[in-house]
This record gives structure tokens, C-alpha cells and sequence, in this order.
């Protein structure tokens, strides 16, 4: 890890140590080709390869466990079931011998005895009754409670670890549904890509940690402008997408432009020892949606917006739109 500058994070050291015992041979083969080819391992790899081989497991040992929960419970079930079938049986016989005696001259006693057999049964059926439907009700909160948890392990997978926005699978996710909004129901859909300008520079003079509060900065800025039907995402590295379903080219620029402003206009502090970091910014690219286009086309035209601002200077937006990419005042460059 320290000969290929992977930052010693959880998520790297459970990688790399899978790796190094050779637990998970299709991982230890993508690292071993990456290795042979002499191709960077750097954090967007690691966290690829995290996201395809530990979230992907936790997933699934969710279900499985959830399964084996389920399944344990409708066992329980059934045999509350069954005992209440036996039950309500033998109650209709007691109903029915009842039933009989009654169509035959009964002494006293007899009918005495009649009777208290009648009421003996009747309160085991309510007894049964009264079991049945505790253990329905308990059944029905450990299915609504299995429910949530798995809920929250699929909320996890679809989770940046470090910022607590979407991570590349939501992203992904909400870019079809987007998509499908728009063919449908010819809603608006707009993209932004947003990019931390020099951030390599900053990782290596400040470190990781401090590399990483930057990266959690920027997310923080941009969930700022982000609306319930928003999704904000860690798109790769440094590189972030900002999905907008029923948001016109028009909003989506305006979103980006707060988004720039706001960066900038924040000094930070490295947490650590509260040295002044000064100013970052990040360049945007903006791009609406063509009816009929693919996912990946916007996602490359956007890209190429995005790419147009960092080779005009950094620090502005790129909209479709426009011919020119954006200064920082807004107004078209030179």
C-alpha cells in the first residue's frame, strides 16, 4: 500500500489485506493484471475494488441472513398454525358430541358435565386464539424490522464511505431513472459534473486526511443546492456527479454557479494543526438531456464540458448551451 500511495483507510486495508492472504482470487487477479501491466493502483482502483468484491458481499450476506430470519419465523408460524388447526377440530368435535347429547334425555349431571366440557373447550379456543394472534403480530414486526434492515444494508451499498452521499452504483441507478422520467413523461434532466481544481496538489502537500476533508467539503456544497428528487454523488476521486431530474438547463447552470461561488468563497483550515489551507474551487460541466440519447452519451457530453473549463482556466462552468466556457463572474470567456 505505501509503494503505490494508497491511503491506509478501512476500506483500502480490506483489499489489500484479501490480497495479501489470496481470499478472494478474482480480486487477487484484477491487482496481479494491474501489476503485470504496470497500471496505477491509485484510490479510484481501490475503491472500484472495494465496491465490487465487500459491498457486494455484505449485500448479500444480508439477504442471506434475512432469508434464514424469515424463514425461521414462517416456522414458527406454521406451527402456531397447525396447534390452532388441532385445536379448532377438536373443538367442533366437543360441539358436536354436545350437540347430540342434547337430542337425547339428559339428566342432571350429565348436562352438568356437558357444560363444563363446552366451557373447558371454548377457553382453550380462546387461549389459542389470543396465542395465534400474538404470534401473528410478533411475526409481523420481525418482518417489518427484517425489512428495515435490509433496507439499511442496501442504503449502505448505494453510500460513499467518506462523504455520505450516493456512491457510483446510485449514480448510476438515478441517471436511469432520470432518463426513464424523461422519455415518459418528457420531463426535464440535467447533469452536472463538478471537478476539484488541482486537488492531486493539495493531496500531496497536505496528506490523505486533509485530502480527504476536502472531498468531504465539496460534497457538503453541493448536497447545499440539492432538492429532495436530487441525487448528489461521488462519481470517482475527486469528481462528482450531480443528477437533476425535472430541472431545466437553465436551473442546473444557476445550481452550478452557487456551487462554484460557494467553494470559493470558503477558506479552509487543516483540521489537524488548523494551518490555513486558503482558497479551492472546483470547474463544472453542465449538460441537458436529448430525447432518444443514451445515459452514456450525456454522461460524455457533460464529461467534455467539464473538461473544457479545465483547460480554460478552472474555477467556471461549462453549460451546453453556450459555445464559451464561464468565467468566474458568470459572463462568457474570451
Amino acid at each position: 500500500m505505501s509503494e503505490h500511495k494508497i491511503a491506509p483507510t478501512p476500506q483500502n486495508y480490506s483489499v489489500w489485506i484479501a490480497y495479501a492472504s489470496d481470499s478472494i482470487p478474482e480480486l487477487c487477479e484484477n491487482i496481479k493484471s494491474h501489476l503485470d501491466r504496470g497500471a496505477p493502483i491509485d484510490e479510484t482502483v481501490s475503491e472500484e475494488l472495494y465496491d465490487r468484491f465487500f459491498t457486494f458481499r455484505r449485500m448479500q450476506d444480508a439477504v442471506l441472513d434475512t432469508g434464514g430470519a424469515m424463514s425461521r419465523e414462517l416456522g414458527a408460524v406454521v406451527k402456531t398454525l397447525e396447534a390452532a388447526e388441532r385445536d379448532t377440530a377438536a373443538y367442533g368435535e366437543a360441539l358436536a358430541g354436545a350437540s347430540g347429547q342434547l337430542n337425547k334425555p339428559t339428566d342432571e349431571a350429565t348436562f352438568k358435565q356437558m357444560v363444563e366440557g363446552l366451557v373447558q373447550a371454548t377457553a382453550r379456543m380462546q387461549r389459542r386464539s389470543r396465542d395465534l394472534e400474538k404470534r401473528l403480530q410478533e411475526t409481523s414486526q420481525e418482518v417489518d424490522q427484517l425489512r428495515h434492515n435490509l433496507e439499511k444494508v442496501r442504503e449502505e451499498a448505494m453510500t460513499d464511505a467518506l462523504t455520505g452521499v450516493a456512491n457510483r452504483k446510485r449514480f448510476d441507478e438515478a441517471m436511469r431513472k432520470a432518463r426513464r422520467g424523461a422519455e415518459l413523461q418528457g420531463e426535464d434532466f440535467s447533469l452536472i459534473l463538478c471537478d476539484i481544481d488541482h486537488f492531486k496538489r493539495f493531496n500531496d502537500t497536505w496528506g490523505h486526511q486533509t485530502g480527504d476533508q476536502i472531498i468531504r467539503f465539496v460534497a457538503a456544497c453541493l448536497c447545499r443546492y440539492s432538492k429532495d428528487y436530487h441525487v448528489v454523488a461521488r462519481y470517482g476521486g475527486e469528481e462528482f456527479g450531480f443528477v437533476l431530474p425535472r430541472t431545466s438547463i437553465k436551473e442546473a447552470r444557476t445550481i452550478a454557479e452557487k456551487i462554484r461561488s460557494t467553494v470559493e468563497s470558503k477558506r479552509l483550515l487543516r483540521k489537524s494543526t488548523n494551518e490555513d489551507l486558503g482558497h479551492i474551487t472546483v470547474s463544472l460541466g453542465v449538460a441537458a438531456y436529448h430525447k432518444g440519447e443514451s445515459i452514456e452519451s450525456l454522461i460524455e457530453r457533460c464529461d467534455t464540458n467539464l473538461y473544457k473549463s479545465k483547460q480554460s482556466g478552472r474555477n467556471r462552468i461549462t453549460v451546453d448551451i453556450e459555445t464559451e466556457p464561464q468565467t468566474r463572474n458568470g459572463a462568457a470567456a474570451a
